[in-house]
């Protein structure tokens, strides 16, 4: 499954479970097919629930504007068909290998080597021996008292360097270094799988609960009686505080008390069921 996420088209974390896959996915009243009347082919379905569920934000602009032109009941019986679409194909086998595959391609890979102190200092030399010869491929141009600062210049450089690598204060130092860069490589290297051991866990059931919960929590408080002003060809609500809302929240309210109701409640069942 070859899965493009594209932050332009992110709708918000309620869309996940409302206009995004669930109307996608969804079936309309009557028992019509909305993968027919949406003109959506099962594959890109199939793709649109596991994206939703990824980044919380599916989002398909023929879905979108069919469903606005659905009456308000209409709109309900195609989240809750789209609900039982995405439940289902949740649980199959299928979702949960695309899954898995998605989930393996985010694992972090293990640091670069650390190359030991003996190796740096050597690849220091082998860099400032190239340096010095390009710089001396250009002294034949160069004035007589010039060619000598150049030449005493590499000379010093030369001397210091060498002088580095028979100290053996020095290069327990680079060893020191060299150690901590690692330790600190290692370090991270465990938080970063932690991180996506918590965003992709292995039972993608546990994503699944994730992405309800954030569902559940932004529509709890949406305003449908909410008023809308035309400002030139756009509408904005008259209360500023509700622009300043986040998408998510604006979402549920465009789909309707009546959508955001039938999801809600499908959600909260479907909850209550993974968390036995």
């Amino acid at each position: 499954m070859n899965l493009k996420i594209e932050h332009h088209r992110r709708f918000g974390l309620a869309a996940a479970f409302l206009l995004g896959t669930a109307v996608v996915l969804g079936v309309a009243a009557a028992g019509a097919d909305i993968l027919s009347t949406l003109r959506l082919s099962e594959a890109a379905a199939k793709e649109g629930i596991l994206e939703g569920l990824l980044t919380g934000s599916p989002y398909d602009q023929k879905a979108f504007a069919a469903f606005k032109a659905l009456p308000p009941s209409a709109r309900a019986e195609a989240v809750r068909g789209g609900l039982a679409w995405i439940k289902t194909y949740s649980e199959s086998p299928a979702f949960k290998a695309a899954y898995a595959d998605f989930r393996s391609e985010q694992k972090p890979g293990p640091p670069d080597k650390v190359i030991s102190a003996d190796e740096s200092l050597k690849q220091q030399k082998a860099n400032f021996e190239k340096q010095v010869a390009e710089m001396q491929e250009n002294l034949a141009g160069l004035d007589a008292e010039t060619r000598k600062a150049v030449e005493e210049g590499i000379k010093q450089m030369r001397a210091r360097m060498e002088e580095m690598e028979k100290d053996p204060g020095q290069m327990a130092l680079m060893r020191q270094g060299k150690e901590m860069e690692s330790g600190e490589n290692a370090e991270q290297y465990a938080e970063q799988l932690k991180s996506w051991e918590e965003e992709y866990p292995a039972d993608v059931r546990g994503l699944i609960k994730r992405r309800i919960r954030e569902f559940l929590d932004t529509s709890a408080g949406v305003d449908f009686s909410a008023k809308l002003v035309k400002r030139k060809s756009r509408m904005y609500f008259a209360d500023e505080a509700y622009e300043d809302k986040p998408s998510d929240w604006k979402i549920c309210f465009r789909a309707g008390k009546e959508a955001t109701q039938a999801a809600r409640e499908f959600a909260a069942a479907w909850l209550a069921e993974l968390e036995k």
